[in-house]
């Protein structure tokens, strides 16, 4: 009998050993990440969902958006590089609520992701709004050059610290201009008295008011209709966002005034970017670099053939003169920097200022 139990116990040693060396993934007790001895890499048998929220429709080329390109070229590099560990849905259209909506989702931990601009921040960071100064910055070679400098990325640590949103990338999309549906623009006196769709920045409705027109704060998947409907005269964008809006199906005037820049986000929730395992950090801000440089591609190419492409479907473009942008920006840029020392600080303002001088690389 002692020979039999001996002889089973060796058996089972033997199996045992045999099931260690094979590579096969265990996983420990506790739920965490184990090792798989072939490879060395580390695994989970947790998977983590990662919703997206854009406002973009769906169908939307990626050479056409930056907030498409970025999503979806995120998308195929995390779920490939995480091996399955990550799987990240992208909800088009405002599915998953307004800009707004999904940046408070972020901030309350109840939404992962988010592709939009820098300024839905705002609400809970407020010196997101110094990008949003009209005149500040002359290029945006000059803002992508303060994103990428040590005060860029503090600036986004500070703001997860601050609102519980992780700016993981920021991307200049050229500057912002006045566009109209029926009536042309040329000069500062020709807005008087026209309705512009602006986003949810006291900034950008300082802006309007001090062209004597009025600002009408509205999420943009509002726009599209209230241009049909007449409840607004225009709006003001950027080129890039104009194309992707399709707003220039409506609107055909559009002035080059360049009074604000425009700049895309790759946001994430911080209280779920630090549920993640080191390593699947890393494979997001990986994912996010690689994303961020499709993105400046597109950007680009945008930018190149942008106002080409605008004329090709009956948009009215014109450019001003040196002393008719000197006027344009006389108008706002007073006004627009007081109330940003009011809104933002005196000193926020200051260090933003000297950051672009010793940053900006202009």
């Amino acid at each position: 009998m002692k020979k039999f139990v001996s002889a089973l116990l060796c058996a089972a040693l033997v199996l045992g050993l045999t099931a260690c060396s094979s590579g096969e993934t265990t996983t420990s007790s506790s739920g965490g990440s184990s090792v798989d001895s072939a490879s060395s890499e580390t695994k989970t048998d947790k998977v983590y969902k990662m919703n997206c929220g854009t406002s973009i429709g769906a169908g939307t080329p990626r050479e056409e958006s930056a907030d498409v390109c970025y999503a979806e070229y995120f998308k195929e590099y995390v779920e490939e590089h995480s091996n399955g560990a990550i799987e990240f849905e992208i909800f088009y259209g405002n599915t998953l609520g307004s800009d707004a909506d999904v940046v408070a989702g972020l901030s309350n931990g109840t939404i992962e992701f988010y592709c939009g601009d820098i300024t839905t921040v705002s609400s809970y960071y407020t010196p997101a709004l110094l990008f949003s100064i009209p005149g500040a910055l002359s290029s945006i070679e000059q803002a992508n050059n303060l994103f990428e400098s040590e005060w860029g990325q503090q600036f986004f640590e500070d703001c997860a610290d601050a609102s519980g949103v992780r700016i993981l990338c920021a991307v200049g999309k050229g500057f912002r201009n006045f566009t109209t549906v029926d009536t042309p623009i040329k000069t500062v006196d020709d807005v008087a008295g026209l309705s512009f769709r602006v986003l949810n920045n006291p900034l950008y409705i300082k802006m309007v008011e001090s062209l004597s027109a009025s600002a009408v704060p509205m999420d943009i998947s509002e726009l599209y209709t209230a241009l049909q409907n007449g409840v607004v005269d225009g709006h003001e964008n950027s080129i890039p966002n104009i194309l992707q809006d399709k707003t220039y199906e409506i609107e055909k005037y559009l002035v080059m005034d360049a009074h604000a820049g425009s700049y895309f986000c790759g946001m994430i929730s911080d209280s779920f970017y630090q549920s993640l395992p080191a390593d699947l950090q890393q494979v997001v801000q990986d994912a996010n670099e690689y994303a961020k440089g499709k993105v400046k591609q597109t950007v680009d190419n945008i930018l190149v053939n942008g106002i080409q492409t605008l004329r090709d479907n009956g948009v009215e473009v014109y450019e001003p003169t040196a002393e008719e942008l000197e006027d344009w920006h006389n108008a706002y840029s007073g006004a627009c920097m007081e109330l940003a020392k009011e809104q933002i600080g005196a000193e926020e303002v200051e260090n933003f200022v000297a950051a672009i001088q010793q940053y900006g690389g202009i």
